[in-house]
């Protein structure tokens, strides 16, 4: 993190225009916690068919300026674990099992509606993953961007409505003093995702989610609304959650990332780390899944076979270990222990620790063969884990 960022995120701007005096935001980040703590969190749905374990044991930090990308198929965990931390989770048949989640310093789990209201789309923001789905279609885009305004700042309509033409020119949408009084249909996707985000920044988050906002979009608009995301956090200084099923979405932007598999954690560390030391076999699974710019020869491609658990029936083992190529007896045995190196890389596998089966299935890299473009620079511009996943869902 850049002296530049952490010096913005000690102390925010209290004479800020329509600033809340108990905006959380404005609070020091208690010496020896961090911006956001997520510990052990543990929800499960209570169904008919049983209990469907959707987020089971998910822990991480994240400071100012930081991006966490959190990648996986559909059906892992990745967005019920940011609804949860948004507080958006329907309760019941929603339940939190355990675990807590802390933003400066404070439980977002044990505040009451009404607070978590001041926080949502204030210090908290969220992108959703269909633009089209999350605007109303029946009010102007100005409107709806300038709506947080007048909820947490007090801006009145008029003042909302300048403030809605700034964020459309700051996020690239011309004419934005013309483009505020048009209705989301008459947008393109790109456009639509540039408004959610303009939306979500309005009032200066400490921490932007974005659930899968590259979805649907070609690779051209995707790598518009990443650069956007890039230079827009390089501008404010907030923090990222970027989640997404695509492993090259991530391998530019991310300080680390976390690896879900079937409603919890398998790998977790450095965008490096992951990239080019992964530990687990489902990340590796990921990596095979990219498909490669070899320099003299086209392969195949290598998916992950079969499909994930049923989270209301998980194996007694490891989860993944039925779609695992190298699993062992006691894979489906024994439910894997947490192993962590001295750097903070962990992993859930029966071999992490194991150099010798590590360095007999861990991929190539550009690292370990010159030949292979890949790695992160080379993974961002491919379509990651869609292969693996079964593409997008």
């Amino acid at each position: 993190m850049s002296e530049e960022v952490k010096n913005l995120n000690k102390e925010k701007d209290v004479k800020a225009p329509g600033i809340q005096a108990n905006d959380l935001k404005l609070k020091p980040i208690p010496e020896g916690s961090h911006l956001l703590e997520v510990d052990d969190l543990k929800m499960y749905f209570h169904t008919r068919d049983g209990i469907v374990r959707a987020v089971d044991g998910v822990s991480y930090t994240l400071d100012p300026g930081e991006t966490l990308g959190v990648v996986g198929e559909s059906g892992s965990g990745k967005s019920v674990t940011v609804m949860t931390i948004m507080g958006l989770i329907q309760m019941p048949p929603g339940k939190i099992e355990g675990g807590d989640v802390r933003y400066r310093g404070q439980s977002l789990l044990k505040m009451s509606s009404k607070e978590m209201e001041a926080i949502r789309g204030n210090d908290i923001a969220m992108v959703f993953q269909d633009p089209m789905s999350s605007l109303n279609p029946v009010y102007r885009i100005g409107k709806q961007v300038g709506e947080s305004l007048r909820i947490h700042r007090g801006y009145t309509k008029k003042q909302a409505m300048e403030r809605a033409i700034e964020l459309l020119d700051m996020v690239g949408i011309p004419n934005p003093d013309q483009r505020v009084k048009d209705y989301p249909h008459q947008f393109s996707g790109g456009m639509r995702q540039r408004v959610m985000i303009a939306m979500a920044l309005s009032c200066d988050p400490d921490i932007l989610i974005a659930d899968e906002p590259t979805t649907a979009l070609d690779v051209t608009i995707q790598a518009q609304i990443i650069e956007l995301m890039k230079e827009m956090q390089k501008r404010n200084g907030n923090a990222i959650i970027m989640i997404t099923h695509d492993l090259g979405v991530v391998a530019d932007m991310a300080d680390k990332i976390m690896i879900m598999y079937a409603g919890r954690p398998v790998e977790f560390g450095t965008a490096d780390q992951i990239f080019y030391e992964p530990i687990h076999p489902y990340t590796w699974g990921l990596h095979n899944s990219i498909p490669e710019q070899t320099i003299d020869e086209k392969k195949p491609l290598t998916p992950i076979k079969g499909n994930p658990p049923s989270l209301i029936d998980l194996p007694a083992g490891c989860p993944f270990a039925p779609r695992c190529p190298y699993a062992k007896q006691i894979c489906f045995d024994k439910k894997p222990e947490k192993y962590t190196d001295e750097t903070g890389h962990y992993s859930f596998c029966h071999f992490a620790d194991d150099k010798d089966f590590i360095r007999a299935h861990q991929p190539e890299t550009s690292r370990t063969n010159p030949n292979i473009l890949r790695g992160p620079a080379s993974a961002g511009s491919q379509s990651a884990s869609k292969t693996a996943t079964g593409g997008e869902q």
